[in-house]
């Protein structure tokens, strides 16, 4: 994905984990300031791509932003234009997942949503593997509480490369070994042209809208309340 960022917003996420959030009483409503001097803890942190952080649209375009106006849980958005397990990001954030969820980390989230990234196509296998055990491995070091779900890569309305299965699994294997979730999106731009923005990479508005009928669709599934 190419590169741009948008580092923390304020939004909500209807996510995997309300029973990990039972039991806790946070002031859902409270919003997440922008900038440095943003105090309130968020209850969800996203770590992905351009595509997680909505490339090309209104913030609240992208998918994270669309659950959000379901409930009321606080979300911080640290996707990264062009980051991967391996891949590096764009120059505005210039790391790689692991990178964004050690900044994930320091918000004290209870829940990382991991998203598996295209941008990681064209490295080696055995090498996205041990990169994807030590990104959960990290997470789970600094965040031994929070509850970890992953997330299946996307792709474009063409048919997907053979290796974007092969990044999706790598992640998967991580996470649950973590003891933590997974979501399998599937494909849900496949087949659609008309809701690719023009570079053929980054959903519009009405693919970003697709994304998040996967991600609902992907937690009933496994019997997860949204």
């Amino acid at each position: 994905m190419r590169p741009s960022r948008r580092a923390l917003l304020s939004s909500v996420v209807a996510v995997v984990v309300v029973g990990a959030l039972a039991g806790c009483a946070p002031d859902l409503t409270a919003a997440v300031p922008l900038g440095p001097r943003a105090v309130v803890r968020p209850v969800v942190a996203v770590v992905g791509d351009s595509i997680t952080i909505g490339h090309g649209l209104r913030e609240r375009q992208a998918w994270p932003e669309l659950l959000a106006a379901r409930d009321g849980i606080r979300v911080a958005d640290l996707g990264c234009d062009g980051a991967g397990v391996l891949a590096e990001g764009s120059d505005q954030c210039s790391t790689t997942e692991e990178g964004l969820a050690d900044e994930a980390a320091t918000l004290h989230p209870d829940v990382v949503l991991l998203q598996a990234s295209s941008n990681d196509l064209g490295q080696d296998d055995d090498a996205l593997a041990g990169a994807d055990e030590q990104l959960v491995a990290e997470v789970r070091r600094l965040l031994p509480n929070a509850r970890i779900a992953g997330l299946s890569a996307l792709w474009s309305e063409q048919a997907p490369p053979a290796q974007l299965a092969v990044i999706s699994a790598a992640l998967r294997t991580a996470v649950l070994a973590s003891g933590g979730s997974w979501l399998d999106l599937g494909q849900p731009l496949h087949g659609h042209p008309d809701w690719m923005q023009s570079d053929d990479v980054h959903p519009t508005a009405r693919g970003q809208r697709a994304v998040e009928a996967a991600v609902v669709a992907a937690l009933g599934r496994d019997h997860l309340r949204v």
